[in-house]
């Protein structure tokens, strides 16, 4: 190295899987108690449905002891009030949908619960009123392809879209492009209906004062849950707004801050289950909001001079409510300029300015009509002077 200074070359290598793990006595207890308990799904053993599960969108690699492949809601209910049953204490269990996950979410060393093979249907759509309602193992691509001849669709827009479940979304209240309009799952969720430890199934819609206090009146688990939770937001409102931090794309911890509104006295649940990603039960359920698909779409081609300078534009561009912005730096340009198709949009990067290009930005627009969307378009452009 240059300088004479010390050379460090580190590879990181994925552990080795060992095909002939066996799967530890009390998974084998558990696994042989479920169909007596009436757990009517797939259950596989063999290393070929654990190692495929052993891996995710993320960079790790962790071998389960079994996959579940629940057909119904009543086997998720079963298997978890089986693992709350004592002797069964030390099993563990994870939901998975599409696996899309990139921080390893959906990996265990215990059980996984793979909603994606069977609880993948579209149960009912209601137009007039703007929803629809699906399990949690229907892909995005999949919901969105049903909707598209009706003119609406779910918004929030990920780029693993053709793989990504329902019930993966929620759970990370994911977002993507279009979410500085559109916003992040959460607030496309009207009601739940999620599977607790014990079995029991809660459905959840957001509740206005009076239906919170019918919540809170109700008799065993459901009761206690809208008690407690009620309690803690009331309690502890100061310490809420003071620490958790104001952003629309909120990813850490249980979202307490959109939990309960103060003001109005609403309590929405869904807004604590999405994004607890399966800590607090298992979503066999969803309805969802529908939106009415944009039919004007812009595309404006900002250039610089300076990455920099296209980072520091974009806080300003944000104020404008694109749909998307996509920022390209120098190193993409100069592979981009080497390719064989460059000249085909030569002309687009390089017109209209006096020095190299070296970075961009890409900035959509869309709405419901060609003048409203024009107009931001043309604000944007006037706004460059500045």
């Amino acid at each position: 190295m240059a300088g004479g200074g010390p050379f460090w070359h580190c590879i990181r290598v994925i552990p080795r899987l060992n095909p002939g793990e066996l799967i530890a006595d009390e998974y084998l207890a558990f696994l042989a108690a479920l169909p007596g308990a009436g757990y009517g799904g797939e259950v596989r053993q063999d290393y070929a449905a654990r190692l495929l599960t052993a891996t995710d969108n993320s960079v790790y690699q962790v071998l389960p002891q079994a996959v579940l492949y629940p057909r119904a809601s009543s086997d998720v209910s079963v298997s978890l009030r089986l693992l709350a049953e004592t002797r069964f204490r030390s099993v563990t269990l994870t939901a998975r949908g599409g696996g899309t996950g990139t921080n390893g979410q959906s990996l265990t060393d215990g059980l996984v619960l793979d909603v994606s093979r069977h609880m993948d249907n579209i149960l009912e759509m209601n137009l007039e009123e703007g929803w629809v309602r699906v399990q949690p193992g229907v892909v995005l691509d999949q919901l969105n392809n049903h909707l598209r001849p009706h003119g609406v669709f779910f918004a929030p827009n990920l780029s693993p879209s053709s793989r990504a479940t329902i019930g993966g979304m929620i759970s990370t209240d994911a977002a993507g492009k279009g979410s500085g309009v559109y916003g992040k799952t959460s607030e496309h969720v009207l009601g739940l209906r999620t599977v607790l430890l014990d079995g029991t199934v809660l459905d959840s819609v957001r509740q206005d004062a009076e239906g919170l206090r019918l919540q809170e009146d109700e008799p065993g688990r459901v009761g206690e849950i809208y008690r407690t939770l009620h309690q803690i937001v009331r309690e502890n409102t100061d310490a809420i707004n003071r620490v958790f931090p104001n952003l629309r794309r909120f990813m850490t911890g249980y979202n307490l801050a959109r939990l309960w509104d103060s003001d109005t006295g609403d309590f929405d649940l869904n807004a604590l289950l999405s994004g607890s990603e399966g800590t607090l039960g298992v979503v066999v359920e969803a309805k969802l909001k529908l939106t009415p698909i944009p039919r004007e779409r812009r595309l404006v081609l900002l250039k610089y001079a300076a990455f920099q300078d296209a980072l520091g534009n974009a806080e300003d561009l944000v104020l404008l409510r694109p749909s998307a912005i996509e920022t390209i730096d120098e190193t993409i340009l100069k592979l981009a300029r080497d390719d064989a198709l460059y000249p085909k949009i030569r002309e687009a990067v390089e017109s209209g300015v006096t020095g190299p290009v070296a970075a961009i930005n890409l900035v959509e627009f869309e709405g419901g009509d060609a003048a409203s969307v024009d107009a931001s378009v043309r604000t944007l452009v006037e706004s460059l002077s500045d």
